[in-house]
């Protein structure tokens, strides 16, 4: 990883004026009444001929789309954009497009990519007909790109270290020394502002290469302020708890879909759809995917309070599971109190159904029906994390063995395999919990996601659900005493690792 003595931030740079503002398509030759002239009529005709005469001719970008029975969608790897979750593929814009591609009648294919630079070279040489990863318009879209309509907005903030100078307006800007980070969404945006508007800032700009986040340069000391997609930072804020917004730009970042620069008629349908999408107010947030107060608000009073009245309901449930699948049912109870609050009826913005929150996939695959009915949900809850304890490999022993399956029945086994991986990269034990737990974090880090062969993952997620369901698993046991332990292994007396907060 290059380090800033490799990329000095010292020295300061105002922007210059690139005039980034779409500009509007002149189809035709008019007059000032309005109508059409005979020399654009003659020349129009004489293009056609010669197009026509030497055999140039293609297929406009929809028909070659429909042809091929595919939709090309560049995007990046990220929790904003395109990622794998515990089903497959999520993310707001892997929505967008998935439900823009149907339209069409078409399958989606997703062409990852790393940078804004290989999105631009992704549709400059076709491999992609469409890149979608909120992105702002620029220069640098310009000659390569059409611009779809703007579709939503984001917001953009300006982060600061607590405890030093809190910048309350830009005029505070020129005092400190504030970075972004370039071909970021921030550079984007700053680079759309009018010249006279650029002027009013200050900033060094880091290189795109640098090899770590700008919040790190603040969170460091290193700088003093940064500028950030509002997204970005909702994702990150919890890896930088001595960070905060000093305060956010006024006006929000609007985001465009980039289309091929011959594809006029796919830019009609994407424009077409987008505004119909806006107007149904059907346009993912990306907040609610990287929000962890999105994360059920569980309270130890309200837990005693659902000890005594729900759990009842349901008790009987849990130890038939527990029977059937050989675990233990307080585990699986506290893990469908974690998913759920043990509500049968319940529902999460990524798809997952019923008490014991299962993806509609992997119910089916393991022959629910009802996904709504708890006596389904929680044997198939049970079965599914018995399948995953047994996927993990021998070698790892309990309690880290029940703790990683809890891990991947929330994030998938691949995001599991691949925080292993890292923490033995790091020197670390990739068969104890404690270790791996440690590293889940780093999946939601860029620098290191696009290292790994699943890509990002809410590791901040899974880490906090883990710990939950060890809180709550003891507290079950401290009201009901401990259970049997399942095929006459104690699994879960063992030495809780964590330390409950």
């Amino acid at each position: 990883m290059p380090g800033l003595t490799d990329h000095p931030i010292s020295s300061r740079r105002r922007y210059d004026h690139f005039g980034t503002s779409p500009e509007p398509v002149i189809l035709t030759d008019m007059n000032p009444r309005g109508t059409v002239t005979t020399p654009f009529l003659v020349i129009l005709g004489a293009l056609l001929l010669i197009l026509g005469g030497c055999g140039a001719w293609r297929p406009e970008a929809l028909e070659e789309i429909r042809k091929r029975g595919e939709l090309r969608v560049a995007m990046f790897n990220s929790p904003t954009t395109y990622y794998l979750g515990r089903e497959g593929p999520e993310g707001a814009e892997y929505e967008l497009a998935s439900r823009f591609a149907k339209q069409l009648g078409v399958r989606l294919e997703v062409v990852v990519v790393a940078d804004r630079a290989e999105l631009r070279e992704a549709i400059a040489t076709r491999r992609a007909d469409i890149a979608a990863s909120r992105l702002s318009w620029s220069k640098q879209w310009r000659v390569v790109a059409l611009p779809s309509e703007v579709y939503a907005e984001s917001p953009l903030f300006w982060v600061y270290q607590r405890g030093g100078p809190r910048p309350k307006t830009v005029a505070d800007l020129k005092s400190l020394n504030a970075v972004v980070l370039e071909d970021s969404a921030a550079w984007h945006y700053l680079q759309s502002l009018s010249a006279l508007e650029r002027a009013a800032y200050e900033l060094t700009e880091l290189p795109k290469n640098l090899g770590r986040d700008p919040l790190d340069i603040v969170a460091s000391g290193r700088a003093e302020v940064t500028l950030i997609d509002g997204f970005e930072y909702a994702n990150l804020r919890t890896r930088y708890p001595s960070l905060d917004v000093a305060f956010g730009v006024e006006a929000r970042r609007p985001l465009y879909w980039m289309v091929r620069k011959d594809g006029r008629d796919l830019l009609r349908e994407v424009n077409r759809f987008l505004s119909e999408q806006r107007t149904k107010k059907n346009i993912p947030d990306p907040a609610s995917e990287i929000d962890p107060s999105t994360l059920p608000d569980s309270h130890a009073q309200q837990f005693s309070l659902d000890l005594e009245v729900k759990l009842p309901l349901y008790r009987e449930l849990f130890e038939n599971a527990g029977a059937e699948t050989d675990l233990d049912w307080q585990l699986i109870a506290a893990l469908g109190y974690q998913e759920s609050q043990w509500d049968p009826k319940a529902r999460s913005p990524f798809g997952a159904q019923g008490l014991m929150m299962l993806m509609p996939r992997t119910a089916r695959s393991l022959g629910v029906t009802d996904p709504y009915n708890a006596e389904q949900s929680i044997l198939s809850g049970a079965r599914y994390l018995a399948q995953l304890r047994e996927t993990i490999p021998d070698r790892i022993r309990e309690p880290d063995r029940t703790w990683m399956a809890v891990a991947a029945y929330n994030m998938g086994y691949g995001h599991l395999e691949d925080a292993r991986v890292l923490t033995a990269r790091q020197g670390g034990n990739a068969d104890r919990w404690i270790d791996v737990r440690e590293r889940l974090t780093l999946l939601s880090d860029e620098f290191w996601y696009l290292q790994l062969k699943n890509g990002y993952a809410r590791g901040w997620e899974t880490r906090l659900l883990v710990d939950r369901v060890q809180q709550y698993r003891e507290l079950i046991e401290q009201k009901f005493g401990h259970a049997q332990p399942p095929a006459g292994e104690d699994i879960m007396r063992a030495e809780r690792q964590v330390p409950a907060k």
